[in-house]
Order: C-alpha cells, then structure tokens, then sequence
C-alpha cells in the first residue's frame, strides 16, 4: 500500500512525523536546520533530535516531485551542494565569515551576530559549492580533533583557490574537550559577542603547493609531516567514515532482568557495555530456545533462537565478558561431560561382551553438549543428530568460524542457507549416499560470534548474504574502541548480580530438554505488547521501503520479529509466559540498536579495504623507506599478499595521499620518522 502524505504539512510537522519512530524512542527535537538557495527558498532540511543520555540523531529531509516531505537530501553534482546559512551570506557581502562544522555550530556563532555557514559534517567540504565566499575575508573553526583538523584544512585548500583570505581557528588552544566545537565554546562562554570571536587565536593554513607536472611514475604528498603515532591516528580519521552524529550507546536498560548482570560485567570487567549485553542476551537465549517458543506479530509461533554478531579490536574483552556468560553452561558441559563419558565407555564395554540372546544394553541417550566453538554443515548435522535438540555456536575468535572451511566461496552458500533454515524452523533433513537420511524435527540453534574487524573479511559485504536473509538474521554490535584502562581487579563470583544471572541460568539449564522443542510452551504477546508491536512492525515497513531505511531494507523488514524473539527470551528468563508492554519495547529498542549498527556497517564501516589499507599503511611505515610493489606480496601482511587486495589498498591510500609512489616502489607518506 502506498502512504499518502499531505502536501499541506509544516516543514515543522513533517519532521515531527519523520522523527516520530525516535521521539518514541526518548528523542527530543533540538531543531531544524534549513539549506536554502541565494534568494531564501528552502531546498532542504536538516532535522536535529538529542537523546537524553546524550545520543543525536540528524536525517536530512526534502520534498519530493509532488512536494511531499521524504527522507533523504536530494541529489546534488560534485561540488553544487548549497552552504548552510546561503541567503545570510549573500545579503552581508562585505562580512568576514565564520566557517564551522556542522549546522549547530554555524547557528551558535550567527546568535552572536556573526556570518557564519557550513557544509555540513568532518567529509562533506569536496560536495559543496564554495564559490559564495570566492574573495572574502574567511575564519575556518574546525572540531577539536583530528578529522576536524582535516575538515579545515580541505576547506581551507578550496577556499585559498578562490582568492579568500583564510584563517583557521586553533581549536587546541580554546580548552575545548575532545571533538569539541564551537557551540561548546559559545556555551561556555555565555557572554562572548562577536568581537570576541573574532579575536579568537588563528593561524594561516598552508597554501596548496603549486601544480606542477610530474612523472607518470612518481607522485608527491601534500600531507603534513607528523610523527609515527599522529600519522596513524591521522590515517585511521581519513580511512574511517565520520557518522552524522555520535554513536549511539547500547540500551542497557532495554535488557530488562539481564541489565543488572550487564552493567556489572561491563564495569567490573571493563568491557563495552553492548559486548555485555549481547553475551549475555545470547547466553540466555540458548537456554531459552529449549525452554519455550514465542508467537509473534505475525501470528506464527518461532523459535527463542537468536544469532549475534559483535565486532570489537584486539584486546577490547571478548574474553573477558563471553566467559562470565556461559559460565554456568561449561561447567554444566564439564560435569554433565565426564558423566556421559563413563556412561559411554560402560555401554561400548556391555555391548562388545553382550553375547547372544543377552539384552542389548541400554544407551545412555544424547551426547550432553550445548556449545561448540567452531562449525561446518555437516559436523552441525551430526551433533544434532548424535546430541540435543538445542545447540549454540559461541566463538571469541570467530573469524575461524566466518573465514574458514564452513563460509569459504565454495561452501557460503549452502552454510548460510541451512543456518537461515534452522534459525527459521528448526528442522534438519538431509540424505545422503553414506550415511543415510537425517531427519530431526524442532532443533534449535543460538549463536555469538565475536571477531576482530580485521577478521571479517568480505563476508559483511556479500551481497547474497544478505539477499538470502543470513545477516539479516543477526544483532548486530559494533561497539566504540575501549579507551585505556585502569587496573581495577575484578572476580564474577563476588558480584552479587553475576550471581543472580548465574542462579537463572541454572534454573533454565534444571529444565530437562525434550526431543523435538516445535511443541514447547508459547510465550504469548499481551495486548499492549501487541499495540507496542503493531507500531513498530509499521515503523519498520514505512522506513523500510520508503524512509530513511531504504538501505538497509532486509533487516528493517525483520526487525520486528527479531524484537520479539528478544522480549521472549527476556520473559523466559523471568519465568513469565507473556509478554508485557515494557517487554515488548525493550525488545523493539534492543532491535532497533542493531538495526543502526547494521546501517553504520554496510555504509561503509565494514568495508574490508578500509581495514586492508589500515594494515598495508603500519606495514610501510615500520619499513621507513621505498618498497618494491613485488616486496609487499612476497613479504608483506599476510592479508595483503593476493594482488587484488595490495591494490585495491594501495589504491584507497593512494586517494587519500597517504601513499608516495616511484616508479614500481611505494612509501607511507605523511610520516616524520625522526619524531617517533
């Protein structure tokens, strides 16, 4: 069905209607922001929406051919991008003028009677159209931090080029916080005018070297010398795409009688508090799975089976929240193990002394075992078929998991179309010519796999992943890199809420479990729950297929039965067999959470040449000097040593000038290796 918009809308109240599935979330509106051309007609906005908690949430809007207000700027050629402020700028020509990052900041200084604009955000100067300013007197006042710092000097190279006076702004020297800008500083300093601005401490940036003609083999960085360590945050701030906004933080609350748990693992271990949150959610729903079933929106009874996916760097504490998790479950598996064990050596032993006529003796039933840490298709049939009807995979290092035998180009296919299958019905059929038929009705299977960002690969980006619904089936959390920590020693079993998560999963892990789970108790949606429900399935399918989740479609379109088998999961764990309002919405948040981090990936954070380039660059700046193209495939990272991906980074830094090239050598450029 099409929506129908009415054309007679506010832009105020069409941004309310845009905004409605985050203001139901907490959201405020802080604004709206308006781009307009030289004679002050609109052509799009900038809504503005503040958590809080502190979260934001800025989506551009515009109207369409038939004037209604959709998602979505509208589409601009290179460098035609209106500034922010246009109509202002065009009606004070003599005025010097500030430029900020980002609309709020623009706003903050015209309050003090300054000319101020934008383009926008850290990496949106090369779309914008800079000739308005062409000769005029300009101050840049970038954020207070490295992709700030390059906002500026790429406004300022534009800028130079067009005859401008420039000054930049030295945003390091205003006691400003991290990433601070100058709403901030016009915050802080209540009664600062516009004098004071513009006596603010400056500096004149580096005119652009002039063009001069160059080799077709040899090519010159204009990047800033710095040393080792800033050279590489410098890279990371290029390579790495700037969301529009920050990054919103995991809904701990919305975990409901797992958040106590997971704000002690967080803080006692000192890990991300969604990579707590998922391994224990996930913990949970193994358990769950074999315990009850959920109906849900739909009207169709699903498994409590969830898979999760978290991303987090080397030494951000996988280990460190996984092991608390399932801790009841390994030394269920241990003691549960040793006993099957004898029983099994006892059974071989009668039935290789039986003699004739003897009865057989008795089998000691399925192998115990609920985790295993790796897989392939056919080692998951045979634990099915050999162990219990609820399995999980849980793997810290998953990138044996996602890069090995099972997701290889071969086998991706088959790995996750069965995968999809057991997620949806928990049915495993399969003959083969030796070994005969499989047949197991009402199996379920729960995952976690935690990796390292280097380690994902292409998978992410696999377009018929995520066209057959595998991704799609996952939560996603990508958390933030923890920053330094302290030493602050830390035992789960002296915490009183680890202990109380501990006693729940005993109490579901004491539930014996039967052959085929299809015919478990189902944990039913109240009313409220379904009028909670019913609201976000809507959400969903308006964003979805027309909004701002257009992209990322397939996961909108599943969302709201992944919120469901959540709040299931959350109410098995309670020991109720409904599902309440507040239920209800934790599990539409805790969905909608990954629903945003699969957004973040596959825009462009889960791009593996970004990783591929990161690498390649650390590589070249531990060599010092030039090396051979042929050297970076004989001895280079092992990730890099097939050509297509040496070139393919190679050709991501080249861009972005962090590479210098001479002949068939190569070098980090940008780099003052006496300053280490």
């Amino acid at each position: 069905m099409n929506a129908v918009f009415d054309i007679t809308e506010t832009p105020q109240q069409a941004a309310r209607r845009l905004s409605a599935p985050e203001l139901h979330k907490g959201f405020r509106p802080e604004a709206l922001h308006v781009y307009t051309n030289a004679n002050g007609a609109p052509i799009f906005w900038r809504i503005r929406c503040k958590h809080p908690d502190g979260r934001k949430w800025i989506r551009p809007m515009h109207q369409d051919e038939d004037g209604a207000f959709v998602m979505g700027e509208p589409t601009f050629a290179p460098g035609t991008k209106p500034l922010y402020r246009l109509h202002d700028l065009g009606q004070h020509p003599d005025s010097a003028v500030i430029v900020a990052e980002g609309e709020k900041a623009a706003d903050a200084l015209a309050r003090l009677g300054v000319q101020s604009t934008t383009s926008g955000g850290a990496q949106s100067a090369d779309g914008a159209d800079w000739t308005p300013l062409a000769g005029r007197s300009v101050l840049i006042w970038p954020d207070n931090d490295e992709p700030g710092a390059q906002y500026g000097r790429e406004v300022a190279d534009k800028l130079l080029a067009l005859g401008c006076d420039v000054k930049i702004i030295d945003a390091g020297t205003l006691g400003l916080p991290p990433k601070g800008d100058a709403a901030d500083w016009t915050a802080a300093h209540p009664d600062a005018t516009a004098e004071d601005v513009l006596a603010l401490p400056t500096a004149r940036p580096a005119r652009p070297p002039a063009t001069t003609a160059t080799s077709a083999t040899s090519a010159t960085s204009t990047l800033e010398p710095l040393p080792v360590p800033q050279a590489l945050e410098r890279a990371e701030a290029l390579l790495r795409p700037q969301s529009d906004g920050e990054e919103a933080p995991y809904p701990v609350e919305a975990l409901g009688p797992l958040a106590e748990a997971a704000r002690e693992l967080s803080e006692g271990a000192q890990v991300s508090p969604a990579m707590a949150g998922q391994s224990l959610l996930a913990a949970v729903a193994l358990l769950a799975q074999g315990v009850a079933n959920v109906r849900t929106l739909s009207g169709s009874v699903a498994p409590l089976s969830l898979y999760a996916l978290t991303v987090a760097n080397s030494g951000d504490g996988k280990d460190a929240a996984d092991r608390p998790a399932l801790r009841p479950i390994h030394d269920m598996q241990r003691e549960e193990g040793k006993r099957y064990a004898e029983a099994m050596a006892f059974y071989e032993a009668e039935k290789s002394s039986r003699k004739k006529g003897d009865p057989a003796p008795e089998h000691p039933g399925p192998a115990p075992y609920r985790i295993a840490s790796d897989l392939t298709i056919e080692g998951m049939r045979r634990s099915f078929a050999e162990g219990v009807s609820a399995q999980g995979i849980f793997s810290t290092e998953a990138g044996a998991v996602l890069a090995g035998h099972a997701m290889t180009a071969e086998h991706r296919t088959k790995t996750a179309a069965n995968l999809c299958g057991l997620w949806d019905r928990g049915h495993l059929s399969v003959v083969r010519a030796i070994g005969g038929r499989t047949e197991r009705y009402g199996v379920r299977l729960s995952a976690h796999l935690l990796i390292q960002p280097a380690a994902l690969g292409d998978v992410l980006a696999d377009a018929m992943l995520s066209g057959i619904g595998f991704w799609p089936r996952f939560l996603l959390a990508w958390p933030e890199p923890l920053a330094p920590r302290v030493f602050k020693p830390w035992r789960p079993e002296n915490s009183p809420a680890i202990q109380r998560y501990w006693a729940g999963c005993s109490r579901l892990l004491s539930r014996p479990l039967v052959d085929d789970c299809d015919g478990l108790p189902v944990i039913e949606l109240d009313a409220l729950a379904t009028d909670r429900m019913a609201s976000f399935f809507e959400m969903m399918e308006r964003e979805g297929r027309q909004g701002a989740l257009r992209d990322v479609q397939p996961f909108a379109l599943r969302a709201t039965e992944q919120a469901c088998r959540i709040a299931g999961v959350l109410a098995c764990f309670s020991g109720a067999d409904v599902i309440d309002a507040q239920t209800a919405a934790s599990g539409a948040a805790l969905a909608a959470h990954s629903l945003d981090n699969w957004q973040s990936a596959l825009s462009g954070k889960a791009d593996p040449v970004i990783t591929w380039a990161l690498t390649l660059y650390r590589w070249l700046i531990d060599r010092v000097g030039w090396v051979s193209l042929r050297d970076i495939s004989r001895l280079g990272p092992n990730s890099l040593r097939a050509a297509d991906r040496r070139d393919a980074a190679l050709d991501r830094l080249d861009a972005l000038e962090l590479v210098e090239f001479d002949d068939a050598a190569v070098r980090a450029a940008g780099v003052d290796h006496a300053r280490r």
